[in-house]
């Protein structure tokens, strides 16, 4: 900053900030004592027992989070025949150990056996279809048909899955359906997968088409049934009809529901990429999009309609679900009366109940959720770290925005601006910024990993998520088109948010119009031109274009228009229309990208979010360019749906490798708030749609996460402390300064106090007093972790390093009391065995899907002495054997105690009686109560203690509660509830809170925890650990409870009968679901199904003739092939011909046959080339054609009313044929000529006749 600019700010009439905290500093220079008697709350170490007595009372069973993240899919015989599926495909473990209800639906009595048998549906994909059948024939409490979830990802099918349930619901009497998706061009893929199962159902191209074809009679038979295949697009769009006169607008929902048929439609209603319509709010539409509207609509008005939510990554939040009513989970007699409760008690108790939650669905089955197998992908983290230049650039960026801030308040404040707009966007454009700037920051990593990963073979691609195309256009626009050289989008925002924003007029005016604040302008001016003076890097997309060989080396796949590129080395960068050289559109261009790349004719591509959708990028086994991927995430973006989308391009089936993800982050500590937001929702996804919350991607993001109950926690305690000039208890300075040992207390809390105003956190008179920060900002992480992005780098590493030691020492806290919860957990045990059956409990009392079921378990959790001793030689000499100093209820204690990894003060405490400790023990501690002995002096004392501790307790013959207590025991009963858990877990942790005291429960019974078992005869058991004798407890509260609300029901409707109204009285309706009959095939929907489209291929189509058999002279019929490949079915497609043709043709076939007697029959023959053999039913040909040698294949088609076209058609093809058929002669000689004979020999004797 210049001398002028300085000595300005210095003289502004209100102090600045910086100036207020230096002057704080010297009036309260005493820091170790708080200025509130508050004190902060923070959980302490636990008081050291004096034996292990305690301890040993609160032992439960050895738990681990389940390692076991993704199970290997088990092939199954869904169907007799079937095939399993060709790709490595897993499901997430939780999900994996419940299984799917039994199938029932007759799914061999619709498709052909050819499609099963030769694997056209694999078995995977028969398990989603037949589900979803199954599914469809429920009827819900409120009347509406229940609906199915396809949350699979990319690799599995769900086009073919699709496929099969139209087809399925076609051949049963149920011809119309819609299928909706997110764009035009996927029809393609739509027909495709249809006709590779065999079915050719009609697709309609949507409202479109069903326009271009309605005549003033209506629409023509053909467009009457078959598969309406629209865009979410044009679901919310309308038409004007009428003309100009009487112009009207018509909805294209209503249009779509009137080819239904109303009400009463019971097709298929796909929703294809189903989180389109995630953004809907109950009762508040105006918060909602048009998509979401219109979805939830259409549902409404189609009460019967079979639908099915389709979508990769479903939903990224519980929120999310709300447009998926069909799913049964709230609504009259539904779990939840509403889906505001729905959310409250989910979002209440977090990621686990949303585990339980994806479980019980597929248990329920109204779900499935596979995916394509990430074993062959890796993932790695890298860290840009900073140099000196970088850390400059950054720090004087950073000086900028605080100076920027200083001189905004000042100004708002002398100019009496009411913009209640300009802090929201002062910190929407510091976001923004430094968004950029961190980008621009990881450049030169970005092209050297792109350089060294091309120099080892493989391919590049790049993601990021923004083009920063606004920033560049309004540059443009400033410029007038004069750009030459790199745009730096960082000035260009900050540039932009002083000009716009910066109030330099006073809010009231004077009759002569406003005047302008000298001051402000000034202010205005100097920022603006320091803005346009500091070093700030390149548009970071161009830059790295540039640096990795420019486009024509690089293909680029984004939503931008333009860019600025540098075609020569030694030539200037200049602005350039993308694909202006093609003049072709920018979707079409990122295809003829994608081309180039997948062809092998460039090995880097860079995609950003407008790609991330549709376009595969993966090493496919079709294509020239099989070199590896390396994938290198730059900008993880904001959503979960999108992060999912971006790594998908790189990773897909039928692939020669996977992909290598590369996760770019700097070492700035608040950087790594893009990445804590995506962890946040990705673990979120993974535990909706795959049941295990690191499932989502299959890369452990864990590690970005802040924004956690605990992280909410930390930073509440951090705010406190700093405020209250505290240090927090049980953490070192130390540990947060590192490197600067010598810097005291006094010195980093005056750091860090200054660091809070700099972010807007907290005001300087609230440190005057030491009050608190803001209620709404204390727990906000991401407002957090986004201001610390404008301080500079040794200030922003500094306290994001104390926010994240204090979330640590929180997390380690609550590891301790066990109230730390890791998702589900995996019992391990020498021993597990199932007493008895599983128990239906809570019978007509519960109103959730399926029944809920106790499972009582014993459990050995001992450790036998060859197992220990095992463990003490592979400890490498860490471990001894203890005996203990005193003797505990009669008998002295044998354990063995290994040094815990990366520790050299604490020890893992293994016993003969309860295994593997949950407590860790300090060497000190160890050493106060036991003795070391050899292995030779254990051996008896451990396994005398092994045998005694079978079956009863450690407290012996003088136990009290001898017949319940566990204390010691060997063999412990572990109780599970499974089933349907999730609409009862508030009634089970009331009752559990209430009652933990009055039983003399231990701590390991008083948490509630989903655990996963293991049973010795193989089998898998998925539950909730709860106490068994807290089940008649839970039934009661349970009773009580449907006691009430049927006490509120009938008082709200007795007072409505009084007089009162009732806008919405509740329903006294059944909580019980219907199941409907199973429809039978009906036989000329079948025909109709598997009879391919006529078309100008196959109807010419020569044919060879049998030789053997006079009966083929008479009556020959051959059926066309259902397996035809993908390029020769979309040929045939784009040939269809139209109305007018096919009727022409039926004409003139009507006109060769007039007259002939041969009778029509219905002949069934297997198709010669053995590939399909559905047969058809084809009409005979007349004896002149079937004499032939060449013939066309027969089909059957229905005989139209003869029109005036037909009739003069009919009329010409006989004139044709009696003037081929007569004979020729020579005009001059009379010489009859040969019917074989050329026309040049013809010719020739003419020309002889007039020479001669």
């Amino acid at each position: 900053m210049n001398v002028n600019h300085a000595a300005f700010l210095a003289s502004q009439p209100l102090d600045p900030i910086l100036q207020n905290i230096i002057d704080l500093s010297q009036t309260h220079n005493t820091y170790n004592q708080p200025i509130l008697n508050k004190q902060v709350e923070i959980n302490k170490q636990p008081q050291v027992e004096v034996d292990d007595t305690g301890r040993i009372a609160n032992e439960g069973l050895q738990e681990s989070v389940c390692e076991e993240v993704f199970c290997s899919y088990q092939h199954r015989e869904i169907a007799p025949g079937c095939r399993a599926h060709p790709g490595d495909i897993v499901e997430a473990g939780p999900l994996a150990a419940l299984p799917l209800p039994d199938e029932y639906y007759p799914i061999c009595d619709s498709l052909p056996k050819e499609i099963i048998e030769e694997g056209k549906l694999s078995s995977l994909q028969l398990e989603g279809v037949i589900h979803a059948c199954q599914r469809h024939q429920v009827i819900l409490p409120n009347g509406q048909r229940a609906g199915f979830f396809i949350g699979d990802g990319a690799g599995v099918g769900k086009g073919r899955q699709i496929a099969g349930i139209i087809f399925d619901n076609f051949v049963r009497g149920r011809t119309k359906n819609i299928w909706f998706t997110i764009s035009t061009d996927l029809i393609v893929d739509s027909r495709r997968d249809l006709s590779d199962i065999g079915c050719f159902v009609k697709v309609i191209d949507g409202c479109q088409e069903l326009d271009r074809e309605t005549r003033v009679l209506g629409l023509p038979t053909d467009f009457k049934e078959g598969v309406v295949f629209s865009t979410y697009a044009t679901l919310v769009s309308s038409v004007n009809r009428g003309g100009a006169l009487n112009s009207s607008k018509h909805s294209r929902l209503q249009q779509l529901i009137d080819w239904c048929g109303g009400d009463q439609f019971d097709g298929c209603l796909i929703f294809d990429e189903c989180h389109k319509a995630k953004n809907f709010v109950p009762g508040k539409e105006t918060a909602s999009t048009k998509i979401a509207i219109a979805v939830t609509t259409i549902q409404k008005l189609l009460p019967k309609a079979r639908v099915v939510y389709c979508s990769a990554t479903g939903v990224t939040d519980v929120k999310n679900m709300a447009f998926m009513e069909r799913l049964g989970l709230w609504g009259d007699g539904a779990p939840f009366h509403s889906f505001e409760r729905f959310i409250e008690s989910v979002q209440r108790k977090g990621l686990g109940i949303a585990e339980m939650l994806a479980m019980e669905m597929k248990t329920t089955g109204m779900y499935v959720s596979r995916g394509l197998s990430f074993k062959q992908a890796e993932f790695v983290t890298i860290e840009a770290v900073l140099d000196k230049e970088q850390k400059q650039m950054y720090n004087t960026a950073a000086h900028v925005w605080n100076e920027l801030r200083k001189s905004l308040e000042s100004a708002v404040v002398r100019t009496g601006s009411t913009n209640t707009r300009i802090w929201a966007q002062f910190w929407s454009a510091h976001q923004r910024f430094f968004k950029q700037l961190c980008m621009g920051m990881k450049v030169p990593t970005i092209v050297k990993e792109a350089k060294e990963g091309l120099d080892d073979g493989y391919s590049i691609v790049i993601g990021l998520q923004t083009t920063g195309e606004a920033s560049l256009v309004s540059e443009l626009n400033r410029s007038k088109g004069n750009i030459s050289g790199f745009v730096s989008l960082c000035r260009e925002i900050l540039v932009s948010f002083i000009r716009n924003f910066f109030p330099t007029k006073f809010e009231k005016s004077q009759d002569d119009g406003p005047q302008e604040d000298s001051w402000s302008v000034t202010a205005c001016n100097m920022l603006t031109d320091f803005a346009q003076k500091i070093k700030l890097p390149n548009s970071p997309l161009d830059e790295i274009i540039d640096q990795l060989g420019g486009p024509s080396k690089v293909a680029e796949m984004t939503g931008r228009k333009g860019r600025i590129v540098r075609r020569t080395a030694s030539s200037t960068p200049q602005y350039e229309q993308r694909g202006a050289e093609s003049d072709i559109g920018v979707e079409s261009l990122n295809v003829k990208e994608r081309n180039m790349f997948m062809e092998g004719k460039k090995f880097i591509a860079i995609i950003s979010d407008a790609a991330s959708t549709g376009i595969s990028l993966h090493a496919d086994l079709r294509i020239a360019n099989q070199k590896r991927r390396i994938h290198l995430t730059v900008e993880l973006p904001w959503s979960a749906d999108k992060a999912v989308q971006q790594l998908g391009r790189s990773h897909r089936s039928n692939q020669s490798s996977g992909p290598l993800y590369k996760l770019l982050t700097t070492d700035l500590g608040g950087e790594r708030r893009f990445a804590a937001a995506v962890a946040k929702r990705l673990q979120s996804l993974g535990a909706l749609t795959k049941g295990d919350r690191r499932a989502a991607t299959g890369a452990d993001l864990t590690e970005f996460n802040f924004d956690t109950q605990y992280g909410r926690s930390a930073l509440r305690t951090l705010y406190n402390c700093v405020c209250q000039k505290q240090m927090i208890p049980g953490l070192s300075l130390n540990d947060i300064v590192k490197d600067k040992q010598d810097i005291t207390f006094e010195e980093f809390n005056v750091m860090m106090q200054e660091s809070l105003v700099l972010m807007g956190l907290v005001e300087i008179d609230t440190l005057r007093t030491g009050s608190a920060i803001k209620d709404k900002d204390t727990g906000d992480v991401g407002k957090f972790l986004n201001r610390i992005l404008g301080l500079n780098v040794e200030r922003q590493n500094l306290i994001f390093t104390y926010f994240t030691e204090c979330m640590k020492f929180i997390i380690n806290n609550a590891k301790k009391e066990g109230r730390y919860n890791e998702g589900m957990l995996d019992i391990t045990a020498t021993s597990v065995e199932m007493i008895g059956q599983p128990k239906e409990i809570f019978k007509d009392l519960s109103k959730g899907h399926g029944t809920t079921k106790s499972v009582q378990l014993k459990v050995d959790r001992g450790m036998n002495w060859e197992t220990a001793l095992k463990r003490q030689e592979s400890s490498a000499g860490s471990g001894s054997f203890y005996v203990s100093k005193r003797d505990m209820w009669g008998r002295k204690m044998y354990i063995l105690a290994t040094k815990k990894d990366n520790s050299s003060h604490l020890y893992t405490v293994c016993r003969p009686n309860t295994g593997v400790s949950v407590f860790d023990e300090e060497k000190v501690d160890l050493l106060r109560k036991y003795s070391p002995i050899t292995v030779e002096a254990a051996e008896k004392g451990w396994k005398d203690m092994y045998q005694s501790s079978g079956e009863g307790c450690m407290h012996g013959d003088s136990c009290r509660q001898k017949i319940t207590c566990s204390v010691g025991s060997r063999c412990y009963k572990l109780h599970l509830i499974c089933g349907n858990i999730v609409t009862l877990m508030s009634i089970l942790e009331s009752t559990l809170n209430r009652f933990a005291v009055k039983y003399g429960l231990s701590k390991y019974e008083s948490h509630i925890r989903v655990v996963r078992v293991e049973l010795d005869s193989g089998e898998r058991v998925v539950g909730v650990r709860y106490p068994e004798l807290l089940i008649s407890e839970v039934e009661r509260a349970l009773v009580d409870k449907n006691l009430v609300e049927k006490l509120q029901a009938q008082s709200a409707i007795t007072q409505g009968q009084e007089g009162q109204i009732i806008l919405d009285p509740p329903k006294l309706k059944s909580s019980k679901s219907i199941t409907e009959d199973i429809a039978p095939v009906v036989p000329r929907c079948y025909k109709k199904a598997i009879t391919p489209p006529v078309t100008i291929k196959n109807f010419f189509k020569p044919k060879m003739a049998s030789s053997t058999s006079n009966s083929a002279q008479s009556s020959t019929s051959s059926n066309s092939s259902t397996s035809m490949s993908y390029e020769d079915h979309t040929k045939e497609l784009s040939e269809t011909v139209s109305d007018k043709e096919n009727s022409l043709q039926n004409s003139v076939q009507n006109g060769e046959s007039k007259g002939n007697n041969s009778k029509r029959s219905r002949v069934h023959t297997p198709c010669e080339d053995n590939v399909a053999s559905q047969e058809s039913v084809t009409d005979s040909l007349s004896k002149k054609r079937s004499g032939e040698d060449l013939k066309s294949p027969s089909i059957k088609r229905q005989r139209k009313q003869e029109t005036l076209f037909s009739t003069f058609a009919k009329q010409a093809t006989k004139k044709e044929t009696t003037t081929t058929t007569k004979d020729i002669k020579c005009p001059i000689c009379d010489l009859k000529f040969e019917p074989s004979l050329a026309n040049d020999k013809i010719n020739e004797h003419i020309d002889n006749c007039l020479i001669e």
